[in-house]
């Protein structure tokens, strides 16, 4: 049996719906070259996630987000932005086939800048200090899920993203790390989970 590759050049806009309770603003820019590859590349910049802590529903569903003792840190901004470019491998052979199974994977460079206040949990308790910090974390996204078409220019996919940042996140403040493009977290573990609903339009 022979496969042959057909040529296309489709490009779509999209939004990933399921960040903004996360207090979000993204967008995304798609291209098929193949019915088989399709290219990607997100932005997307977060004000502040700590606003967001308490109606990030997938967020807290995927890691609940704990109210105790965040190792003597008490954050109150967490923010920045990212860049996220890769690709996706579509299980289909040929543009007839509209709903799909793809695994994606890309590579996320994130700023985040975190601020608030630390004292350290002995007795007797030190002075609380202000404290601040911009961290670089560059990572890489692994993705699966499924895609297919809403009506004739607009289709959807849903994906569930694991996010393995470099050893920069564990830099950041206290355990209830926020990574722009890969998620939240505030147990030990190397993994960010996230959930994907991305909406985009045929341009």
């Amino acid at each position: 049996m022979t496969i042959q590759a057909q040529n296309v050049d489709n490009q779509y806009i999209g939004v990933n719906l399921l960040q903004i309770p996360a207090l979000t603003f993204n967008a995304n820019y798609t291209r098929e070259f193949t019915p088989t590859f399709t290219s990607i590349l997100e932005l997307g910049f977060t004000p502040n996630y700590v606003n967001a802590q308490n109606v990030d529903l997938v967020g807290n569903l995927l890691t609940p987000h704990s109210k105790g003792a965040n190792e003597g840190y008490e954050i109150d901004k967490q923010t920045g932005g990212y860049i996220k470019m890769g690709g996706y491998l579509n299980l289909r052979y040929s543009l007839e086939k509209t709903n799909y199974f793809h695994f994606g994977v890309s590579i996320c460079n994130s700023m985040i800048y975190e601020s608030g206040t630390y004292q350290a949990l002995i007795w007797p308790s030190p002075a609380i200090q202000g404290v601040e910090q911009t961290k670089y974390v560059f990572g890489l996204n692994l993705a699966f899920g499924y895609e297919f078409t809403l009506c004739r220019k607009l289709r959807t996919n849903i994906d569930f993203q694991i996010s393995l940042p470099n050893k920069n996140y564990e830099d950041l403040y206290g355990y209830r790390n926020y990574i722009p493009g890969m998620g939240y977290k505030d147990y030990e573990g190397y993994w960010f989970p996230m959930l994907i609903w991305n909406i985009k339009y045929q341009l």
